[in-house]
Formats: structure tokens, sequence, C-alpha cells
């Protein structure tokens, strides 16, 4: 494995376990629907301040510091995997960058971005990249009573970005629940960042990817 993609497996697979942990035990039964990817949809500019990154979301999504967004995580799970995830969201936060949360609580979607130091990736690293992922998430499989499918992974290269999405449905075996995992990697104007998103149905974000200003 070469040395960028080994840097971003150390930042990518630690942001996808802690929220792929936390929404499969989540006990909000949030009921949404896709209504809010349409242009006619307001927004809210929202300033990654140490990044300089403009980022624009559905009005709906409201900032969350670390502090208060454990204090949601404690009211949503148990003792022992508040714990567990408590201390994945440390390990996050020790990496190189910087984290931003993001919340709707009427619609249960977490949106996460964590800024990476820069890495260009071509086609063919995010072939690779898939396969980390993917390779993560049999391991997890073995542990949890959760499941993952693959609904998409597309890579794009623009004159002024190169963007690699995936999005994943995440099925507990027990019971009938599930949620969606969309993940996607940014490069642009020389700076690298990570979303990562969670809610419980499949709602695409493209459009505000697109409206993000580096």
């Amino acid at each position: 494995m070469t040395n960028k993609l080994m840097t971003l497996r150390k930042f990518i697979i630690p942001v996808l376990i802690a929220i792929s942990f936390t929404l499969q035990s989540c006990k909000n039964e949030t009921k949404t629907q896709n209504t809010f990817n349409s242009d006619d949809i307001e927004t809210k500019r929202h300033l990654l301040e140490n990044d300089g990154i403009q980022l624009f979301l559905p009005v709906e999504f409201e900032r969350y510091s670390a502090s208060k967004y454990e204090r949601l995580l404690d009211s949503l799970v148990n003792k022992k995997e508040f714990e567990l995830e408590r201390e994945r969201l440390k390990n996050i936060r020790k990496l190189d960058g910087n984290n931003y949360i993001y919340y709707a609580s009427n619609l249960g979607t977490t949106f996460l971005a964590n800024t990476i130091p820069y890495a260009p990736i071509a086609k063919q690293d995010a072939q690779k990249l898939l396969g980390i992922i993917q390779q993560n998430q049999s391991s997890i499989a073995k542990d949890t009573n959760v499941e993952f499918t693959r609904i998409t992974a597309k890579f794009r290269a623009l004159p002024s970005a190169q963007i690699f999405k995936a999005i994943f449905r995440v099925d507990k075996k027990k019971g009938d629940k599930s949620f969606f995992q969309q993940a996607y990697f940014i490069n642009s104007n020389q700076k690298s960042i990570l979303i990562n998103i969670t809610t419980p149905i499949d709602i695409d974000f493209d459009p505000y990817i697109e409206k993000m200003i580096f």
C-alpha cells in the first residue's frame, strides 16, 4: 500500500467507524422523507473557520460542539456504547486537521466534516480507497449485528476538484432498522476534506457538496 493510501486510511477509518456504531444503536425512531434536496430549499451558510471553507446545508442543521454532541450521544445509546463512541471521537480529534459536527434533530441526520492534510488522488487510488473502506466494514460486521450494502461509489476528476463518493446502507441483522452512510472525499484548492453523513433515508447531498467554496 502506498504512503498516500496509508495516510488516507489513518484518517478515514476512525471517522467511518465512529458514526457507524453510533447510528446503529440509535434509540431515536425519527421518520423523515427525502424533502430537502431541491434547489428551492432554504439553505444556510456555515464557515469552517479554521480552514477557510464555506459549507451550505439545509437550515435544519445546527453546528454542535464536541461536548454538545457527546451529550446527544448519551441520550441515544447505552452507557457501554456511549463510552466507546466518546473514545473514538476523542481519537478523531487527535488527528491532524479539524473536525466540524452538524446535526439535524428533526431529520435524525449527522453531518461530520474533517479536514485532513492535502492528499490528491487519482481514479485508481479511489478504487483502492473503496477497498479499504469495504474491508473495514467487513471487519465491523463480524463483531457487530450490522451489515453493509454498497449503493454507489463514484470518482470525478474536475479541473478544480477531485471528488470520491460512496454510499452504503447499514442494516441491523436483528430487527428491521437501517440507515444510510455517505462518504465524500474532496480535494480542491490544495485542501482535502472528508465528509461523512448518516441519515435514516438515502438523501441526495450532491447539490450541497457542489455549492461548497474552498
